[in-house]
C-alpha cells in the first residue's frame, strides 16, 4: 500500500530543500521531505508515475530516492511554488528576492508572525509556527540593512526614521497569490526590530467551519444553540493569540448560511475579507471611527448580527448590551482569563448586573495547544501522578497518551498544527440569579464545573490528550493549577 502524506502539515528544513535544485523539483513535481543515509524521500503527485520521478531523480542527484504520494495534488503544487518560488527579481539574491522567499516560506509553514531581531553581528529571522518561535536563518549586517529598507518602502514607512516605532501594512503580490501583512518596527540598541504579522495567507483560503474548531460534542451544541438565538451576547475570552478571531469568523461563516440575516463586523484590523458580511475597519490611529462610534452608527443600518472585534471599555460594552436588548445578536471578545471571569468583568466595567443577566447568552474561554506530529508521535502509559492530575483511571489497561518525538516532517519539534481547548458557561435561570446576587468568579466556577459538571479548560484538555489531539505538557502550559478540577 502506497504511503500518502498531507503536504499542509509538514515543515521542511533548508538543508533538505537544497538537496534538489529548484528547476529539478519543478520539472519532476517532486518535493523533498527528508534526507538520511544518502536516501532522499520526496512527495510526488498521484497524477504521474512515481517510478519515473524516482528513476529521474536518482540519475540526476545520485541519491537513493523513496517516495510518498501527496494526498492533494493542488497542495503539492502550491508547496513547490512556495518553497521554490520563481522570483521576479534578477537572480533572486537581492533583498527584494529574499523578502519574497521569506513570505513564501512563511505561508507554507503556516507562520503567524515573522520577527527580524537585530543583534551585534546581524539579525536572526524567526517565525512563529503553531505558537512557538523557530529560528529560520541568520542575516549579515548588509543584508539586514537592505531587507529593512525593502520592507519599510513596501509598507510606505519613512526609511530615514530609526528612533520611533512605526506601523504600516502591505498587500504583497507573490504572483499567483496575495499576502496581507501588518508591519511594526521598534528601535533597539542594535537597530530596528521588525515584526510582520500575516493576516491573510491566500484569497482562496476558506473560513474555518464550526466543525473544524476542535469543539467536543457538548461544546459544539452549546455554541450552535447560542448562535441560533435571535438576540443576546456571545463573548469569547482568552489571551492574545488564543484563536478568538478564528472562532468569531467561523461563527460568521455559520450565520451567513441564513441569507436573510444582515451581518456586520467592526474590526481592528479586518483580518480577512468575508463574503456576505459588511466589514468595517476602525481608525486605530485616531478617533475618527472608534469601536464606539462605529457600533452606534451600525445600529442605524438594521443589522441582525453584529460582530465587534473587542470590547475594550465600559462604553463599548454598554452599547453592545443595549444592542442585544433591542433585538440584535452580538458576538465579541473580552480580555479575561476564564469563562467565569467574563461574568464578573462585565459588571466591573460598569454594566448593571440585571443587564448582564438578561443579555449574556454564552461565555467562552479558549486556548490553543499544539497537535502531536502524526509521523513521529509515540504512545506511553501515564504515571499514577498524571492519572491523578487529569482524573484518569490508572487501572485502565488500554490507557495510553501521546508523547512528542520529532522528525524531519515536523522540523524536529514533535508537533504539527494546533487545536483549541474550551470552557463554556451558558447563562440560564440559576446563573442569572447568581449574577443578580453579585456572585464572585469562584462561585460561578463552582456552579458551572462542579454542580453542572461542565468541562473546564483543564478537563477539556484531559479529554483531548486521551484522544491523541495534544499532550500533557501542552495542556499544562495553557492551564493554571487552580483549573485542574
Amino acid at each position: 500500500m502506497t504511503n500518502t502524506i498531507s503536504i499542509r502539515k509538514i515543515s521542511i528544513s533548508d538543508e533538505v530543500l537544497n538537496r534538489i535544485p529548484s528547476a529539478l523539483a519543478h520539472r519532476f513535481q517532486a518535493l523533498p521531505l527528508s534526507f538520511s543515509d544518502n536516501t532522499l524521500t520526496v512527495a510526488v503527485s498521484a497524477d504521474i508515475d512515481p517510478l519515473d520521478v524516482v528513476y529521474g531523480l536518482e540519475n540526476e542527484t545520485g541519491y537513493t530516492v523513496e517516495y510518498m504520494v501527496a494526498d492533494k495534488t493542488d497542495d503539492l503544487r502550491t508547496a513547490l511554488r512556495r518553497f521554490y518560488p520563481k522570483l521576479r527579481t534578477e537572480g533572486g539574491n537581492t533583498a527584494s528576492g529574499l523578502f519574497q522567499q521569506l513570505l513564501n516560506r512563511a505561508i507554507q509553514l503556516r507562520t503567524s508572525d515573522i520577527h527580524i531581531c537585530p543583534d551585534q553581528s546581524g539579525a536572526d529571522v524567526r517565525m512563529r509556527i503553531d505558537g512557538a518561535l523557530r529560528l529560520d536563518r541568520r542575516l549579515d549586517p548588509n543584508t539586514l540593512t537592505e531587507l529593512t529598507a525593502v520592507i519599510k518602502i513596501a509598507a510606505d514607512l519613512d526609511i530615514a526614521e530609526h528612533r520611533t516605532p512605526l506601523d504600516g501594512s502591505i498587500n504583497y503580490d507573490l504572483g499567483e497569490e496575495t499576502v496581507s501583512l501588518r508591519i511594526a518596527t521598534i528601535p533597539t540598541i542594535y537597530g530596528e526590530h521588525i515584526t510582520l504579522r500575516l493576516l491573510t495567507q491566500s484569497p482562496g483560503d476558506e473560513l474555518k467551519d464550526v466543525a473544524d474548531l476542535g469543539f467536543s460534542e457538548l461544546h459544539r451544541n452549546l455554541f450552535l444553540d447560542a448562535l441560533s438565538s435571535p438576540n443576546g451576547i456571545i463573548l469569547l475570552s482568552g489571551p492574545t493569540g488564543s484563536g478568538k478571531t478564528t472562532t468569531l469568523y467561523a461563527s460568521l461563516r455559520k450565520l451567513r448560511e441564513d441569507s436573510s440575516l444582515h451581518l456586520v463586523s467592526i474590526e481592528d484590523p479586518v483580518e480577512k475579507p468575508v463574503e456576505g458580511v459588511t466589514q468595517i475597519k476602525i481608525d486605530s490611529g485616531g478617533d475618527r471611527l472608534t469601536f464606539n462610534k462605529a457600533l452606534r452608527s451600525v445600529l442605524r443600518h438594521d443589522p441582525d448580527v453584529i460582530m465587534v472585534g473587542e470590547i475594550r471599555d465600559g462604553e463599548t460594552a454598554d452599547i453592545a448590551v443595549k444592542s442585544a436588548l433591542t433585538g440584535h445578536l452580538v458576538l465579541s471578545t473580552l480580555h479575561t482569563n476564564s469563562a467565569a471571569g467574563v461574568l464578573t468583568r462585565l459588571v466591573n466595567i460598569g454594566i448593571a448586573p440585571y443587564l448582564v443577566a438578561s443579555t449574556l447568552r454564552l461565555s467562552i474561554a479558549q486556548r490553543l495547544v499544539r497537535v502531536p506530529c502524526p509521523h513521529c508521535v509515540k504512545k506511553r502509559r501515564p504515571t499514577p501522578a498524571e492519572c491523578e492530575e487529569f482524573n484518569w483511571d490508572a487501572n485502565d489497561p488500554d490507557l495510553l497518551i501521546p508523547e512528542p518525538a520529532g522528525c524531519d516532517f515536523c522540523g524536529g519539534k514533535g508537533y504539527a498544527g494546533r487545536t483549541a481547548l474550551y470552557e463554556m458557561i451558558p447563562v440560564e435561570n440559576e446563573l442569572r440569579k447568581m449574577i443578580l446576587k453579585n456572585a464572585d468568579e469562584q462561585e460561578f466556577e463552582h456552579y458551572a464545573f462542579q454542580q453542572r459538571n461542565l468541562p473546564s479548560l483543564h478537563a477539556d484538555g484531559a479529554a483531548k490528550i486521551l484522544a491523541g489531539l495534544t499532550t500533557i505538557q501542552e495542556v499544562r502550559n495553557v492551564t493554571n493549577s487552580n483549573e485542574r478540577r
